[in-house]
Parts: C-alpha cells; sequence; structure tokens
C-alpha cells in the first residue's frame, strides 16, 4: 500500500509548511491542543482538607498553554484541567485518596502539543518532565499514558528509587555538563522552567522519548553532545550519552533574552523593519532561509522576508503582535567558530493559537551573544515522519489498514546527484537506509528516491541499479511488519538522526562538498511505532453523524455545501488540527479538484466547519474521504483517514485512485 495523496499533502518538513509557501502557514498545527487535558479550565475537584502539591511542567522550555490532571492509586480523579502558569507551574492542589499519585501535564512544547507524566508519594512537591515521564516508565513497566487511568502499580518509593537510579547511571556525563547534582531528584528537585539553568538546563541538555516495542522503552539522545541511550525496565542499558566539550560554558539563559527581542520586534510593521531595534537586529550575519528555491542570505534579506509573512498575505492574516514561542533546543554542534544549535521556532498569536514557522531552524552564539541563524543546514536538508491509518467505514464491519513513512528532502543544489541516507544502528555503525537521485527534466527542485524499478517504493540500496520515479519523490514508504520494524529499531537503539552523504556523480562516489563537507547529520522529526504498536496511537475516531452525513450527502456542481465535521478523541498526545475533504482521493493535494474542502481545528475542539465546493456534481454514494491530521509530542505526523467507497466490494481496500497515487507520492500531485 502506498500513503495517498491527503498523507503526501501534509508532511511537516515539506517546503510548503515553511516560509517559502507565505500564503499556506496559518496555524494547521494550532488544533494539537487541549486534546489529552480537556477542555476550559477548572479548579481542583472539591476534596476533603488534604495535603498540597505544587510543581513545575516543563521541557527545558515552559510548558505553554498547559493543564493538569492527577489521579490516584485507585484511578480516581483527583484534579483535572488546573490551570499551569506560564512558567509551567502549578500549586495548591490538594490530594484525595491513596497514594501513590500520577500526574499528567499537557501543553505546547514548540508547535506540537505533548503529554508528560510524573508520580508523587506525598505532598511537597512533583515536578513533570520528560525525565519524570521517563522515571513513570521505568518504575511501572508501563507506558505513562497507559497508567493515567484504573489502578497502577509498581509506582511505590522502592520501585521509583530503583529506576532514578537507572536513569543518574546513564545521565551521568549530562548531569555533570549541567552542572547538576549526581543525586538530583527528578520529581522534587528545584525546577525553574526557562531558566536555562540546573533541572531545567538538564532537560535542555537531552531528548527523552517513550515507546512501546514489545514492552515499552525510554530512549535518551544528548543534544550537546552526542550518544543514545535506550533503557527498558529491568534489562542492561544499550548505548551511552557524552556531553561535548565546551557544552557547560554555553549561556543558555540567553536564549530567552534572544526570543524575548525577537518578540518586540514584530509588535508592528514599525518594529520589524527599525534600524536599530528591528528583526534584522536579532539575526546572525549568515543567517540565511530556504523558501524552496535558492537560500535568501543576509540578516536584512531574511529579516524582510520574515515580516513580509508577518505582515500576512491573501488570505492569510497578519501577525503583528503574536510573539515567538520559548524555544525549545536541538542539536548542539560545537565544532565551527561559533556554537550552532537547533531550535524550534513557532509563533503564539494573540488568542493563544500556535504555529510552527518552520523545521531545521537554528540559533548560534557568536560576539558574546545568542542569534538567529535560520536554516540551521547550509543545505537545507529535511526528514520528517508519518503514520496513517485508513478507515473504510461504508460497510457493517470497518476495514482499518496502517502505513509509514519517512520523507527525505534534500535540495538538488546545482552540481549535486547523489545522496546516501544513513541511519546508525546499535552499535554505532551507519546503515544505508536509502539512495536520492537527480529526476531526470526541468524545474527539479529536490533529489527524488532512488527505486528498484521505478513502480513500486522498494529502494534500491545499488547506487548503480535503480531508477527515479518522479520528480520530487521524497517518501520512503516503510513496509509493513518486521521488514519496516528493523529500520525503525535502528532510530530507537541508535538514535533519531540521519547522516546524509553528498556526491556530484550519479555512481554516488565522488564527494559533494556544501560549506567545506560532504556529509551532515540531519534529525529526523518524529519516528514511526513499531508495527504492533500503531492500533495503540491517540488515533481520533470520525463521529457516527459525520460518517453516515457524509455517505448520504450530495454536492452540487460550484456550489458552496456547508458541513460540520465531528470526531471523538481518546486520551493521548495529539489532536486535530487540519481537516481535509476529498471525493477523489487520487486528486486531493492542495489545488486539485478531488479537494473540495478543508478546514482547521481550534484547541479542545471536537468538530470542524468546512465549507465543500467541488467542479463536478458529487452525488450520495459516491466515494469520498475525510483526513483529520494533527503531531504527537515528538513531531510525529498523524493522518487518521476515513473512507467511503461504495463502489469497491465489501471488505476490500478502496481502489479510488491507489494506482494514481502510487505514482505521484511525493510529486506535483501531492503538494500543499
Amino acid at each position: 500500500m502506498n500513503l495517498p495523496n491527503v498523507a503526501a499533502a501534509h508532511h511537516p518538513g515539506h517546503p510548503s509548511h515553511r516560509l517559502g509557501r507565505l500564503a499556506l502557514l496559518a496555524a494547521a498545527i494550532a488544533g494539537i491542543a487541549m486534546a489529552a487535558c480537556g477542555g476550559d479550565d477548572e479548579t481542583a475537584a472539591p476534596a476533603a482538607p488534604g495535603t498540597s502539591l505544587a510543581g513545575t511542567a516543563a521541557v527545558g522550555a515552559p510548558i505553554t498553554g498547559g493543564k493538569l490532571r492527577i489521579v490516584d492509586a485507585a484511578g480516581n480523579v483527583v484534579a483535572e484541567n488546573v490551570a499551569l502558569g506560564a512558567d509551567g507551574s502549578f500549586a495548591g492542589v490538594e490530594l484525595t485518596g491513596a497514594g501513590p499519585w500520577r500526574l499528567e501535564a499537557c501543553g505546547y512544547a514548540g508547535p506540537n502539543w505533548t503529554c508528560v507524566h510524573s508520580v508523587a508519594q506525598q505532598g511537597g512537591t512533583a515536578n513533570v518532565t520528560p525525565l519524570t515521564s521517563a522515571l513513570v516508565l521505568l518504575a511501572s513497566g508501563s507506558s505513562p499514558e497507559a497508567l493515567m487511568s484504573g489502578a497502577a502499580a509498581g509506582l511505590d518509593a522502592s520501585a521509583v528509587a530503583a529506576a532514578q537510579g537507572a536513569l543518574r547511571s546513564g545521565l551521568g556525563p549530562v548531569l555533570a555538563s549541567a552542572g547538576v547534582d549526581g543525586d538530583l531528584d527528578l520529581v522534587t528537585g528545584t525546577l525553574a522552567a526557562g531558566s536555562r539553568a540546573g533541572y531545567d538546563r538538564l532537560l535542555d541538555a537531552v531528548q527523552v522519548n517513550t515507546g512501546v516495542d514489545g514492552q515499552p522503552f525510554v530512549q535518551i539522545g544528548s543534544r550537546m553532545g552526542s550518544g543514545n541511550l535506550y533503557l527498558e525496565q529491568g534489562a542492561p542499558a544499550v548505548g551511552s550519552l557524552s556531553a561535548a566539550a565546551g557544552a557547560a560554558d554555553l549561556p543558555l539563559a540567553g536564549l530567552e533574552t534572544l526570543f524575548n527581542r525577537m518578540s518586540s520586534a514584530i509588535a508592528s510593521p514599525g518594529a520589524c523593519a527599525h534600524a536599530e531595534t528591528g528583526l534584522a537586529s536579532t539575526l546572525a550575519a549568515d543567517a540565511a532561509l530556504s523558501l524552496g528555491g535558492p537560500s535568501i542570505t543576509g540578516p536584512a534579506n531574511v529579516a524582510q522576508a520574515l515580516c513580509t509573512f508577518l505582515g500576512g498575505e491573501a488570505p492569510e492574516p497578519a501577525r503583528w503582535g503574536s510573539r515567538f514561542m520559548s524555544p525549545v533546543l536541538g542539536k548542539c554542534d560545537f565544532a565551527g567558530a561559533a556554537p550552532v544549535c537547533g531550535v524550534s521556532f513557532s509563533l503564539q498569536d494573540t488568542e493563544g493559537g500556535v504555529e510552527s514557522l518552520g523545521n531545521g531552524m537554528a540559533v548560534t552564539y557568536t560576539g558574546g551573544q545568542w542569534k538567529f541563524k535560520g536554516d540551521r543546514l547550509p543545505l537545507a536538508m529535511h526528514a520528517s515522519a508519518r503514520v496513517q491509518r485508513d478507515v473504510r467505514f461504508d460497510g457493517t464491519t470497518p476495514r482499518v489498514d496502517y502505513n509509514r513513512a519517512i520523507a527525505f528532502e534534500i535540495p538538488a543544489a546545482a552540481g549535486l546527484a547523489c545522496a546516501r541516507v544513513s541511519q546508525r544502528n546499535a552499535e554505532g555503525q551507519l546503515v544505508t537506509f536509502a539512495y536520492f537521485k537527480r529526476h531526470t527534466g526541468g524545474g527539479i527542485e529536490r533529489l527524488s528516491l532512488w527505486t528498484s524499478n521505478g513502480q513500486g517504493n522498494d529502494r534500491s540500496l545499488d547506487p548503480l541499479a535503480g531508477t527515479t520515479r518522479s520528480s520530487d519523490d521524497t517518501w520512503v514508504m516503510l513496509p509493513q511488519g518486521d521488514d519496516g520494524d528493523a529500520a525503525v529499531r535502528h532510530f530507537f537503539r541508535g538514535g533519531r538522526s540521519v547522516v546524509v552523504d553528498l556526491y556530484g556523480n550519479a555512481a554516488c562516489t565522488a564527494d559533494f562538498q556544501v560549506a567545506g563537507t560532504a556529509r551532515y547529520e540531519v534529525e529526523v522529526a518524529g519516528v514511526p511505532p513499531v508495527w504492533s504498536a500503531l492500533p495503540t496511537l491517540p488515533w481520533p475516531d470520525l463521529a457516527t453523524g459525520t460518517q453516515t452525513m457524509l455517505r448520504n450527502l450530495t454536492v452540487a456542481a460550484n456550489t458552496d455545501t456547508p458541513i460540520d465535521v465531528g470526531w471523538t478523541f481518546a486520551r493521548g498526545s495529539m489532536a486535530v488540527g487540519e481537516v481535509i475533504v476529498c471525493s477523489d482521493r487520487s486528486l486531493c493535494g492542495q489545488g486539485n479538484p478531488g479537494r473540495i474542502g478543508e478546514g482547521r481545528a481550534r484547541p479542545s475542539a471536537r468538530s470542524a466547519a468546512v465549507t465543500l465546493r467541488s467542479g463536478v456534481a458529487v452525488a450520495a454514494g459516491a466515494n469520498k474521504s475525510v483526513a483529520l491530521s494533527g503531531r504527537n509530542g515528538d513531531g510525529l505526523a498523524l493522518e487518521a483517514n476515513f473512507l467511503s467507497c461504495p463502489g469497491t466490494p465489501a471488505g476490500q481496500v478502496c481502489q479510488d485512485g491507489d494506482v494514481q497515487v502510487m505514482r505521484a507520492v511525493g510529486g506535483a500531485a501531492k503538494r500543499r
């Protein structure tokens, strides 16, 4: 099977989600909010006098727009929808019932809605961070999300202490570099979110992910060094972490100063263009921004591009008065003359909506201060992952199918003929994942996947045998089952980045250097799960009433037809941000005739208004599809597709456009 155009049209790393498509950068991710922690603010549930709990929810940056939920040992709700402060703090929550108490804090971390978890044995302090999520998993042997309902086992004080010991042991070099005591209590230790010091600096220094591969696991990468640490309950650690020379001296607190200055500079058009305090004054001398074509370079030109975007371009509104959110730190590079660190680059508007302004952005520490650099790499390469669930709902028994893919966007720079993408295995050795080459023809923007026969999605791992299928063919489908799981497990145990080697000849033997090197490390936004874990992801379900409405819906040609698309949602760190309605799935890319309606969801929404318009009449019983999409906390894009195709025999995959989609993946038909 292949990802349809709907999925390909929205992958988060595509230049359409970057500043190159200025008119299309509205908050596609704005609805990825408040799904996991409820809706309107509420106070803690009425309770008999008890012991008060306070703490901070943070990922390095504070959790923004967050809510807190607490359940007792039996799974009874103690408090929910407790609003977190702007610094991620909470206080005065009265504990009822018996402990240990489980905590879940959900909010924005950069542009993604995420949930972190913790445990409290008694009143006092209970911080909620990615490291306490790891602690909960290692103590209980269960994924943190699964512990937020029903009775929980394995979170007694001795189990938590043992898990703390395992984490501290693996984090040793990073703890020392961050200036944190080796006996830091991850739950009760002092934490000032956004200070970029102490415990908060430790959160900046590591990327923590949890997942399930047979059993729950923790994966930790070093953002200010190297290495990858893989932990399961009761098993020896796989891998190790290190801190780079110079990491301990990097003044991370200045990041807040930089982003506050940038926010002040976008208060108005005049502020943005001001010669001394405008956006250009916050940019590095080597600032560059790729817009899908040649890079815009220099602080003046990059600032002008950003100010133009912020001023709005129909149908998008102006964004003056928004603020640049406190950044989530990415990988830092200390090899050059000045340190360079990846950062999230997100706006929060005056109504609280959040949007990403692009992946692969960076800051640099130069001349005693932080400056915004724009593109982190001199060749703006990106890697991003997507998973998809297809549900055919027009029969008595729904048919469910899953797909997963990773997109690698490698600009077709003049003279660049080939790129090899490799990933590290558990031993740290590079394993070839795919080759990308220049497709024949003009107007080539990106290298295309090197396939075995040019028909299916079979990657050719022989640079001398194969062919490309089409231009801009960036998607690599992962096989179902164990074959695809092998590549996924490399990301778990070897690290969530890839190495891209560039070549100037089609045989992939002659190095092609950009800024003095032919090899670059590229972080992957999100990693797909193993095949068996796909059903457990936080998928939304299309409301029954919406399913019935779609099956019976008629759309007259060239006539506006307003509808409401509704969904239900299990608890989890993802929400619906975008809704797409199509009559022909093979022609569902942006601007294609099969896409007949689209809308966006605001925080905590369970429905979205969509106006349908089709160039041809759509009859009741005709093929129709709805895509609900968003991202989880680590940037993995999820898309839930709901399909009605009465003309296809019951129990079979909807055939609408499958052949065309297979050819079009990565091509112009999918662009947004």
